[in-house]
């Protein structure tokens, strides 16, 4: 990316001068992503943190300023792991991998023994969910994370590639431990909590590791499956342009992205995009019409999943709740790409305030640029329950 960039700079010397800031803007964030994580691995690496996709370079970027220990550091990381929304967010975008998608009902019940407190237990349950998917991903070699050298970990062209990254938490996750621990670790030692020789491992620090882990497990993963992948030729400089320009577009329309939010008293509330969509979305739920419930799904989630499998899956998700006499009363677009629509219903004869989110996503499940990108609004979360808020 760096040589295509340089390229870039050349080439707009002579033409496509317009650009050349764009080139120029999108180096210095690249620049800055190998500084963050260059930052993240000084600070945490040697405490076996791994920098993964998930985590957001503005909030790490923050919580490096912020702090200046690793043990103030390590506070802060594990207080993005305890916010539910990024938790359940995370948790859903780990469906696009065979093998997880399948272990997704242990990933949960991990998730909420997790905000329950109940640290072991999730422990217990993501060490199974990694070891089972890192033996489905090669089949055939069948071998779980937890008999994997530290080299065999190595991810190519991924942040948790770092040699503070995985391979290095590795070491410490396969370490043999055969005499009884009866101190409190703070490590996630796979081999000795499996084998019953480490006997204190009840806390929020060691559950924390565990989902940081499986979050680089799964980048591991899809960087694996890139490098193997032999139809993928090198990018074009055209596509590497095109993909460069998208990338300057967004991040521009997220810095001048301002906040707003419409109410139903307001005049034009009934024609707003999102009012109209949300409506047919509730309209549709509430009169059993599973197929127009399963165009909301969100894109990562579909798949190639048939009309009829869809409308299965929406069937399945939604039917349990029954919705009615629901009204919209407002939408606020807090974030970029995103609105947040809150309304009033009643779900099981309880009068309920629903909070649901949508997201505008093009057709190969990115986040786009609403009114400019081929896309459409759907939901953020594929969850019902989550959308509940009991009213006094």
């Amino acid at each position: 990316m760096a040589q295509q960039i340089q390229g870039g700079k050349l080439l707009t010397l002579f033409i496509a001068r317009d650009h050349r800031k764009e080139l120029i803007e999108l180096e210095e964030q690249m620049e800055r992503l190998a500084r963050i994580v260059d930052d993240f691995y000084d600070r945490l690496g040697s405490r076996n943190w791994i920098f993964h996709d998930m985590l957001s370079l503005d909030k790490i970027e923050q919580l490096l300023a912020e702090t200046t220990d690793a043990e103030s550091a390590e506070e802060r990381l594990i207080e993005l792991y305890r916010d539910e929304e990024s938790t359940k967010w995370w948790t859903m975008r780990l469906r696009a991998h065979d093998g997880l998608r399948q272990r997704l009902h242990q990933v949960e019940r991990a998730r909420q023994h997790y905000l329950a407190g109940h640290f072991d237990s999730c422990v217990l349950q993501l060490l199974a969910v990694m070891d089972g998917f890192v033996n489905d991903f090669e089949p055939g070699e069948r071998r779980g994370l937890h008999s994997r050298e530290p080299d065999d970990m190595a991810a190519w062209d991924s942040v948790v590639g770092h040699h503070m990254g995985l391979t290095h938490a590795m070491h410490t996750f396969t370490k043999t431990i055969k005499k009884r621990v009866d101190d409190e670790v703070f490590e996630l030692y796979r081999h000795g909590i499996m084998h019953g020789s480490v006997v204190k491992f009840d806390n929020v620090v060691v559950a924390t590791k565990a989902w940081n882990m499986l979050f680089a497990v799964a980048d591991w993963a899809t960087a694996t499956r890139k490098l193997a992948d032999p139809k993928k030729s090198p990018p074009t400089w055209g596509e590497v342009w095109a993909a460069l320009t998208r990338q300057a577009a967004y991040r521009k329309y997220q810095r001048d992205f301002v906040a707003s939010t419409i109410e139903a008293s307001d005049t034009s509330f009934a024609s707003n995009e999102i009012v109209v969509l949300a409506s047919q979305f509730l309209d549709a739920w509430e009169k059993g019409r599973w197929g127009i419930v399963a165009r909301f799904k969100p894109p990562i989630l579909r798949g190639s999943r048939s009309d009829g499998q869809a409308a299965c899956d929406a069937k399945n998700a939604f039917e349990q709740y029954d919705l009615k006499g629901w009204s919209i009363e407002s939408v606020a677009y807090d974030q970029a790409s995103t609105a947040a629509i809150r309304a009033k219903a009643t779900v099981d004869d309880q009068s309920t305030e629903l909070q649901f989110r949508m997201v505008f996503w093009t057709e190969d499940a990115s986040v786009g640029i609403p009114g400019q990108d081929e896309g459409a609004w759907s939901l953020a979360v594929w969850a019902p329950h989550t959308y509940f808020q009991q009213l006094a």
